[in-house]
């Protein structure tokens, strides 16, 4: 049988990962995230369902006993390890949320041209000598989000760490208008909100049960 009250603190998560996806969306200049950036507020947004199913499944309850609640603590912290070496150890990427790949294209060229950095194209297909990177630039979903993908496997961090640079000073000057993308993801958030708080409001009495027994 479902538990309501794990479901419904499991949401709250995945409800502010939307209302950042949101408030995004909001702004008037495109965003650029880097794809670990990008995996880590996914392994956030996901949290809450991972404490209720694969931790819970595999929760050691010989440590609980010695231990008490913070063995949650060090499940949570070895959860975010593991979020941030996956990660870390994930290809280059660049997220550009409000562009479509076409649009980025014509962006990217344009700055490559300003800064006078040698680019070689092919079709999507972008190699830059002096910055180690060979990347394609591609539609991520239907909407206006875009990423620059690495190619290949020789590629120069710092290289990345400039490109990122650069296209975030190019897009600072880019106006684009995404409002009504804002109000879908941020009316998707508040109803998660309400279905969590809802859920939490119908059963209180166990909720306060359950966290006097934890902190015991």
């Amino acid at each position: 049988m479902l538990d309501l009250i794990r479901f419904a603190i499991a949401l709250l998560p995945l409800a502010a990962y939307t209302h950042v996806l949101g408030l995004l969306r909001l702004r008037s200049v495109p965003t650029v995230l880097s794809g670990a950036m990008d995996f880590l507020l996914l392994g956030l947004a996901v949290i809450g369902f991972v404490a209720i199913g694969p931790i819970e499944l595999f929760f050691p309850r010989a440590a609980y006993s010695l231990l008490g609640i913070w063995v949650w603590v060090v499940l949570i912290a070895l959860y975010f390890f593991v979020v941030m070496l996956v990660a870390l150890n994930t290809a280059p990427k660049l997220i550009v949320y409000g562009l479509s790949a076409s649009d980025l294209k014509t962006i990217v060229c344009e700055m490559l041209t300003e800064q006078q950095v040698q680019a070689a194209w092919l079709g999507d297909v972008v190699e830059l000598p002096e910055l180690g990177i060979r990347a394609c630039i591609e539609q991520a979903g239907r909407a206006s989000v875009s990423h620059i993908q690495s190619t290949g496997k020789q590629q120069n961090i710092m290289g990345w760490y400039t490109l990122e640079r650069l296209l975030v000073k190019k897009l600072s000057t880019v106006r684009v208008q995404q409002r009504h993308q804002a109000m879908v993801w941020l009316m998707t958030s508040f109803l998660l909100f309400g279905l969590a708080a809802f859920l939490i409001s119908n059963d209180l009495p166990r909720l306060k049960q359950a966290m006097l027994m934890m902190f015991e």
